[in-house]
């Protein structure tokens, strides 16, 4: 049988506080509702006017809305950045009333793109694993009936580091044995684990007490009784001095169970295991990545690949995603000579909705990309665009020559795109036709911009009106807020 290593302080931590789908699903339409200036005091008394919170005391407790909302983004509706709450693709269209997706089939790509790491989970880091990629391929493995008892959850799944071929097949091959052995065989195996009441009671609570039952809730788990399940004995740990927590498939129930794949979405959930792999190894801040390429991957490149794999005909978001992923790539990895960063560059500025060509210049008497545009008032002008790539940021900029390149081209003015600026460059440009942002801000902005639009594409024509009003500085910080006001969901 699979040897893993067994403790309270040594296994998936699932986030616990809400177990309803309405909960959970009311608890994100507040965030919305309060359109930026929400606080968790303002979401508590919305909450109890809709009479889906109420408190211990009539006052309620506002510290538990930071909980809930912590709960929301373990499961993939949205992460913090700042005091922002930024809602994932599923989240906004868990709210949409026309959207392309059932709830179900939103709650399966939630579950599909859980994994730990987390940022919200106090999972140690030993742990690397797509959580939701293994649990719908084991749903899916014929040899265990494409069915998960919870005992079986509770006892092998809560404590699995990472998964590989080898591993995988090791533990079809335990989770067999396992159901092959009597109640009282599978309570020695509990009791041998050192502290096995705290152990077990925690893994139980978590895992069949929330993550399987808000899971079924939505529709992606279908959790069945079975009476002959261990001879309709139920495992009992104690929790704490006086709690006990069971596998009881559904609370009160008087023996266990097991879950399997909803049927309306069985057909989806075997679309993603062939598109997906379980045994990848997740995504993480090793390596090069900032903490914001992890969140950025995590909450919104790897959904949107989700969700195209159910969406049929969606070949502009794909385009859209894998343009934008690969600008971002190429502005911190790419060549050294700053020419795959160039040509990444070209598709993004195509995606606005007023761009009328985009042309690659190049060269050291030039800009690197001059685009046409044209305004409110069908005008064109030009836009000289340059690339700028760095090891470190961006140190220095000869405004001069910029300037030489705009008056070349009779442009209005040139952008800059680089991964960072240093501080000194703010001087360089002051009193310029010039203007800096940080790719990472354009790559979110134009990725908002054309998932939201009905023609997928950006809108130029704020993006133009800022630059005239701020020409000589940085405006990353403005196209941030630009992003905060029109897609998050609250501020908390």
């Amino acid at each position: 049988m699979i040897e893993l290593e067994r403790s309270k302080d040594h296994k998936w931590i699932l986030q616990k506080n809400i177990s309803s789908k309405s909960l959970l699903i009311d608890f994100v339409g507040a965030l919305k509702d309060q359109d930026n200036i929400i606080d968790a005091e303002n979401i508590k008394e919305q909450l109890k006017d809709k009479r889906v919170y109420r408190g211990r005391s009539d006052e309620g407790n506002a510290g538990t809305m930071g909980v809930r909302l912590s709960q929301a983004c373990f499961y993939m509706f949205g992460y913090k950045k700042g005091d922002k709450f930024f809602p994932t693709p599923m989240a906004n269209l868990l709210l949409d009333k026309d959207r392309d997706l059932t709830i179900q089939q939103i709650a399966l790509i939630n579950l599909y793109s859980m994994q730990f790491p987390n940022p919200y989970s106090k999972t140690i880091d030993d742990f690397t694993i797509y959580v939701g990629r293994l649990l719908i391929k084991l749903l899916l493995d014929k040899r265990i009936n494409e069915r998960l008892y919870i005992d079986e959850c509770i006892f092998f799944l809560m404590f699995l580091e990472h998964v590989d071929e080898d591993i995988y097949e090791e533990l079809i091959e335990s989770i067999l044995e396992f159901r092959s052995l009597s109640f009282e065989e599978k309570s020695r195996l509990f009791k041998s684990v050192e502290d096995y009441d705290d152990v077990f009671s925690n893994a139980t609570h978590e895992m069949n007490y929330y993550f399987m039952r808000i899971f079924t809730e939505f529709g992606v788990f279908e959790t069945m009784g079975d009476r002959l399940h261990n001879d309709g004995n139920l495992f009992k740990f104690l929790h704490g001095k006086s709690t006990i927590r069971t596998d009881a498939y559904v609370s009160r129930a008087k023996y266990s169970g097991y879950v399997i794949i909803d049927k309306n979405i069985k057909e989806d959930a075997i679309k993603l295991n062939e598109k997906f792999s379980a045994f990848d190894y997740p995504l993480t801040q090793a390596g090069p990545n900032s903490r914001d390429d992890w969140i950025r991957e995590l909450y919104l490149f790897n959904p949107l690949k989700y969700i195209d794999v159910l969406m049929e005909n969606d070949d502009d978001n794909k385009y859209i995603i894998e343009s934008i992923e690969n600008m971002v790539h190429h502005a911190r990895y790419g060549t050294r000579d700053g020419k795959s960063f160039e040509y990444s560059l070209k598709p993004v500025f195509e995606m606005f909705r007023e761009n009328r060509n985009v042309e690659i210049i190049s060269g050291s008497g030039d800009t690197d990309l001059l685009c046409i545009m044209d305004d409110e008032s069908d005008n064109l002008y030009k836009v000289n665009v340059d690339a700028k790539t760095s090891r470190t940021s961006t140190a220095a900029i000869v405004a001069t020559r910029i300037t030489n390149h705009i008056l070349k081209n009779g442009s209005k003015y040139c952008i800059i795109v680089s991964p960072r600026f240093a501080k000194g460059v703010a001087g360089d440009i002051k009193y310029s036709k010039i203007v800096t942002i940080e790719a990472e801000t354009l790559a979110d902005y134009c990725l908002n911009e054309c998932l939201s639009s009905t023609d997928k594409l950006a809108d130029y024509t704020s993006l133009d009106n800022l630059i005239c009003d701020n020409l000589g500085t940085d405006i990353t910080k403005k196209v941030n807020n630009i992003i905060e006001e029109r897609f998050e969901l609250c501020n908390l």
